[in-house]
């Protein structure tokens, strides 16, 4: 389905099944709403499920600008709202947790709870910052993107996100993501430095912090009022498209017990 935004911008996206609570799959970046396939064939049978290409990604628009998470929230929002879709969970996969963050807090008559899939809530990244480590991390891979290798570095860069076991899934993610342009590749980095721990320190739903590689608890119980903990083995930074049947089950469990 396409649905033209208020600013213009067509964003696809893809709705299927019915039941409650509603299912709403937020992609990270340079992925799109195909890398939750696995996720949306397991759950489809009992919930109603809705996944998005965010602006700039898979088959929406390109517009030149709008890579916040402010934006993307709002956009995310318009979607839910044209198709009905209320107090739903909302997975948000790494680069799209931001806006997934947002979303719990702009709209929570949309967002009942939260899944974060290997993602990080931490205080503004200042990019270019000396003090700020998040920031130095940011500006050094967006300063690679913007130079005369910026494909070969992102190609670099993305090939990292997946295991030694990641096969033929892998191949056709890193595949997609480098039909996103270095634009809104290195638009979607810089609209990702945002101060996450307040977000998260406004939001009521109770959050599932899903991670690859064990999560500094402590850290992530101070962000969050109500939070929960699972983590994957076996997979790279994707464990959505490399381990699948891990994630659904903590998602199918947390669903569970909201």
């Amino acid at each position: 389905m396409i649905s033209r935004l208020t600013d213009g911008t067509r964003l696809h996206y893809e709705v299927h099944g019915d039941g409650d609570p509603p299912l709403v799959f937020v992609h990270g970046w340079c992925s799109n709403l195909r890398h939750w396939n696995a996720q949306v064939r397991h759950f489809v049978g009992g919930h109603r499920v809705l996944a998005v290409d965010r602006r700039g990604h898979g088959r929406s628009d390109v517009p030149a600008t709008g890579y916040t998470a402010l934006q993307h929230a709002a956009d995310l929002a318009e979607i839910c709202r044209a198709e009905h879709v209320t107090s739903a969970v909302v997975v948000g996969h790494a680069g799209g947790g931001p806006a997934t963050l947002e979303l719990a807090r702009s709209c929570p008559d949309i967002v009942r709870a939260v899944v974060m899939v290997d993602g990080i809530v931490g205080p503004q990244a200042r990019i270019g910052d000396a003090t700020s480590p998040s920031g130095m991390a940011l500006g050094a891979m967006i300063d690679r993107l913007r130079g005369p290798e910026g494909a070969t570095a992102f190609a670099e860069i993305y090939r990292g996100f997946f295991s030694a076991h990641a096969g033929a899934s892998g191949r056709q993610a890193m595949t997609d993501a480098q039909r996103v342009p270095l634009a809104v590749a290195t638009a979607e980095l810089e609209g990702i430095a945002v101060d996450t721990a307040a977000i998260a320190r406004e939001l009521f739903q109770p959050v599932l912090w899903l991670t690859v590689a064990g999560a500094d608890q402590p850290a992530v119980r101070a962000a969050f009022r109500d939070v929960q903990f699972g983590q994957v083995v076996g997979s790279g930074h994707f464990p959505h498209l490399e381990v699948p049947e891990q994630v659904n089950a903590m998602i199918a469990r947390f669903v569970s017990t909201i």
